[in-house]
């Protein structure tokens, strides 16, 4: 069932989970332990009446749209008369036989009429179950997307609230975008062929969704979706996608509506059994349409040869594709429109990957006269939908696969042994007496004292029980811990589920009622008297039991154990391919010695040791460590907990020796433990034909050194590592010498290109960053890298977010507070202007705008530069918005900026953003650095106001 394939099921709650599931449709008898039924609510009508009469009460489950009939035959099989009445009473029978009942209702927006047949079937359920004895319906949860009734007013019975935002914010569903363009017009009138009139919709639509394949492809199948307005609309968009002119949609597009005429055929082609719908004149068969949506459902699978799917707003509620990347909804320009924002999106929400940790994307492709209907709705789930010119949405992720294509997988093969874990956990606590309790207490505590009695709530915090962090502050009332002889299995329940042991009440709860009977206090007392039952809640009383129990309880259920060597290891070749981010900050870099096709980076410092691998002499192959098959290294916190360490790179050498490298900015109290972890799986891994040895990679080291090997590095790194493993075993921190004796040189460096870029100060907010670019190329340039565009990366943020501060701090005033007034102050009349200049306005008016009012940043830096030039040039005598640039920007002080600012923006376009031409030249490259930070620094004192 899925409360053990999803991870909905506390680990110390799986023993006592015993529930049978029961599926539609599935034999089975009575049953003694909790049961779910799983069930569609007309099997549990009282009369099905007619024909008629089923297939109206199938059509409130299934929300009916056009023809009644028609959709019970899409939404779901119509009940045979004699079987459902045979099938409900066994069911009913079943159902209340149990001695108590809950019912949980999925998309109960259908409920919102008491006297609808769902209603009353439920009733029913709870007056036979009285009737025979029982306790009849206890508790009855409704859950849906849409809580409103058809007037949209919400449900007056909502009591949780779970809005789309915070699902998109907690990484539940996919991350929502509005790719909108102005090319995106109708074309024709109602009587224009649906694929005349959307034909730059279907197009952009196809584009989006070409990337996507290209990005996922060796992943997942990504789907298209298109929704249609009418049947003959699907017809036509189906026929115009399914031809040469998409190649990768030829063949592959799934039409489905009520109105289809033809069959399903089964043919069979290269060994493999596929389904088909052949279109006829011949009106569909039910079977037919029920096969019919059981491919539109299976889309997922690589079974299925479909890629798009062309509908009429039919697949809503149980069309659970997960791999829908781009929405493509085809509609007039009319308020009446019944597509909304929630249903579009809906259908592309799920994530392709639900426990992945990298952010999925879907996109919709729309005209921004949609704009603020989407803005309007979805602002009330707490949603800010991203809205990107669609030929502009970005790629946040790419697929990281094995490239066999263009590399030499075998000669840059990696094989990582597998080696057995050192910590070993169990759920299930034994052998604690309550001897161990009393002496591990009065070696450290002194009985408390018995005290008044206190009155009213207390304000409970519940702390983590190895960290001490406060995890849940709560109000508890004196009920709840007012009685002594009860407060045992309270304190039990939160040991067990801090220490993740299934058994708490079985073994903790007797020790915890002994303890603080005749231990915790300053004379033994007696539980059931009521003598201390106001020092229950009492955070004294709290913190004495958890100080207590905690370590016994880990000494008991957690052991090291000496990790071994398994014979067989794992080739990176066999790894599956996974996604990962690729941002400004977070890039996947194509190199040529790894077999997989890019490396993630997660920094700077990641992305310049992979600069350095792809240059060092003694270098054959090298690898990220990441995705889900990745190398986790198990190690025993010093609280006793069990934790996990990944590794950054894995490195193959000439001399055929292999490194765990790990790469360290920052140190924290943790390292210690993850090194010596690393340290003794690198030995346990090693053999004759292989040695591993562990690469412990300081920041300082790296950024002051210039190894041309990799084992050069290793021997520089050797005392930092040993120094590091010394640290943990004296329990001391260690001096930091050689990052102390590093300072002094690198700072020396720093002041010395300030001051010969003209800066006498770097500005606090950015000297960091500056620090560190400058910090970088001379590593480069001292390591002699192939290219020194890699220095520049901690700079492309502060452009752009100093770009945006200085449109908002002088332009930002300007903006009318009235609504309709801000409205034409971004649309300025440019009918005086060329076509040319009037579509350069209108463009960079729209990027203000999302900037200035929307918040929503795009082409910060190119924006201000336009406008700071617009301004030079005296502009193009435009009013609104284009008056207020050109009265803001042309001082001198922004024409200054004007002439730094073009040159850095066209080496970022040319020599870092995008590499056109290799930076190799050293002189270039620091000439290009003291401009850059030259142009910070002027920004960041705009901003301020100095300049």
């Amino acid at each position: 069932a899925i409360f053990y394939a999803d991870p909905l099921i506390p680990e110390e709650w799986r023993p006592d989970f015993q529930v049978q599931v029961v599926l539609q449709d599935e034999p089975g008898g009575a049953t003694t332990t909790g049961a779910i039924y799983l069930t569609n609510i007309h099997r549990l009508y009282l009369d099905c009446g007619s024909q008629t009469s089923a297939i109206q009460t199938s059509a409130i489950q299934t929300s009916a749209i056009q023809s009644q009939t028609s959709a019970v035959q899409i939404f779901g099989p119509p009940v045979v008369r004699g079987r459902a009445l045979d099938t409900g009473e066994s069911l009913r029978a079943r159902i209340t036989a149990h001695p108590r009942l809950m019912v949980l209702n999925d998309e109960a927006h259908h409920l919102h009429d008491p006297d609808l047949a769902w209603n009353r079937a439920i009733d029913a359920l709870h007056e036979e179950s009285l009737r025979r004895g029982q306790r009849g319906l206890c508790l009855q949860l409704d859950f849906t997307a849409t809580p409103k009734h058809n007037d949209g007013s919400f449900f007056r019975h909502i009591v949780v609230d779970f809005p789309l935002g915070e699902a998109v914010d907690a990484g539940i569903v996919k991350v929502p975008v509005l790719g909108e363009s102005e090319e995106l017009v109708v074309r024709g009138d109602h009587k224009t062929p649906a694929h005349e009139r959307y034909a730059m919709h279907l197009q952009l639509g196809y584009q989006r969704y070409a990337r996507t394949f290209e990005e996922l492809s060796k992943v997942r199948k990504p789907v298209l979706f298109v929704m249609t307005e009418d049947a003959d609309a699907a017809n036509e968009v189906a026929a115009y996608l399914d031809s040469d002119a998409f190649p990768l949609l030829k063949g592959r597009v799934l039409n489905i509506h009520t109105r289809l005429k033809g069959r399903i055929k089964t043919v069979t082609r290269g060994g493999r059994t596929y389904k088909e719908f052949v279109e006829n004149e011949t009106a569909m068969k039910p079977e037919d349409l029920r096969a019919l949506r059981e491919m539109s459902r299976a889309l997922d699978s690589p079974d299925s040869k479909f890629r798009c799917v062309v509908s009429v707003m039919m697949l809503r509620e149980g069309w659970d594709v997960r791999n829908v990347t781009t929405i493509v909804p085809l509609r007039p320009y009319s308020a009446k429109s019944g597509i909304l924002p929630e249903q579009t999106l809906g259908r592309g929400l799920r994530r392709m990957f639900p426990l992945g940790e990298v952010p999925e994307m879907v996109t919709v492709i729309e005209h921004p006269a949609f704009r603020r209907l989407y803005e309007e709705e979805l602002a009330q789930e707490g949603l800010d939908i991203a809205v990107l010119p669609v030929r502009e949405v970005f790629k946040q992720t790419v697929t990281i696969f094995v490239d066999h294509e263009h590399k030499d997988v075998e000669a840059l093969e990696i094989e990582i042994p597998r080696v057995t874990d050192a910590v070993e956990m169990t759920q299930e606590l034994q052998g604690l007496t309550f001897e161990e309790v009393r002496e591990a207490f009065r070696a450290k505590f002194q009985p408390l004292p018995i005290g008044r009695k206190r009155e009213g709530t207390i304000e409970y915090k519940e702390r983590h029980l190895f960290t001490d962090e406060i995890v849940a502050t709560m109000k508890l009332d004196a009920g709840l811990l007012n009685n002594a002889w009860s407060a045992p299995a309270y304190f039990a329940q939160m040991l067990g589920r801090a220490c993740r042991i299934s058994n708490p009440h079985q073994v903790l709860a007797p020790l915890v009622e002994r303890f603080i009977a005749e231990v915790l206090f300053e004379r033994p007392v007696d539980l059931y008297s009521g003598e201390v039952d106001h020092r229950m809640g009492d955070l004294d009383v709290l913190e004495h039991i958890r100080a207590t129990f905690t370590p016994l309880i880990l000494q008991k259920t957690v052991r090291q154990k000496k990790r071994q060597r398994i014979s067989h290891g794992q080739r990176l070749s066999t790894w599956k391919p996974y996604q990962a981010t690729s941002t400004a900050q977070r890039p996947a870099l194509p190199a040529a010695r790894t077999l997989f096709n890019l490396v993630p980076c997660d920094n700077d410092f990641e992305q310049a040791f992979t600069d350095f691998l792809e240059t060092a002499q003694d270098v054959v192959a090298f690898a990220k460590n990441a995705g889900p098959q990745k190398l986790m290294l198990d190690y025993l916190k010093p609280d006793g907990q069990r934790a996990f360490y990944v590794p950054d790179f894995f490195v193959r050498t000439t001399s055929g020796d292999h490194y765990l490298v790990e790469l360290k900015g920052r140190q924290d109290e943790l390292v210690p433990l993850k090194a010596s972890a690393a340290v003794e799986w690198c030995k346990t891994a090693s053999s004759e034909a292989a040695r591993w040895q562990y690469l412990y990679v300081p920041y300082h080291l790296f950024q002051q050194g210039a190894a041309t090997t990799l084992a050069e590095l290793a021997r520089a790194c050797e005392p930092s590592l040993q120094a590091l493993l010394d640290e943990w075993k004296t329990k001391q921190l260690a001096l930091p010498l050689e990052e102390a004796t590093a300072q002094p040189v690198s700072e020396a460096l720093f002041q010395r290109v300030l001051q010969e870029a003209g800066i006498a100060q770097p500005p606090t907010e950015i000297a960091d960053l500056m620090r560190q670019a400058v910090f970088l190329l001379d590593h480069a340039v001292r390591s002699r890298y192939p290219t020194y565009a890699p220095a520049f990366q901690p700079l492309l943020g502060p452009l752009d977010e100093f770009a945006l501060h200085i449109l908002e701090k002088f332009l930002k005033p300007a903006i009318p507070a009235n609504k309709e007034a801000s409205i034409l102050f971004f649309s300025p009349d440019l009918n005086h202007l060329p076509q040319r200049e009037q579509a350069l306005l209108e463009k960079h008016q729209r990027y203000l705008r999302d900037n200035l009012v929307f918040g929503r940043p795009i082409q910060r830096l190119g924006t201000l530069l336009f406008c700071l030039e617009y301004a030079r040039q005296g502009g193009m005598s435009a009013d609104g918005v284009w008056k207020a640039v050109r009265q803001t920007f042309s001082s001198p002080a922004f024409g200054a900026l004007y002439q730094v600012l073009e040159r850095v923006n066209e080496f970022r376009n040319t020599r870092v953003a995008h590499v056109e031409i290799p930076l190799t030249d050293e002189e270039e490259a620091w000439e290009a650095m003291r401009l850059w930070l030259r142009c910070l620094s002027m920004m960041v004192d705009l901003v301020r106001g100095i300049g």
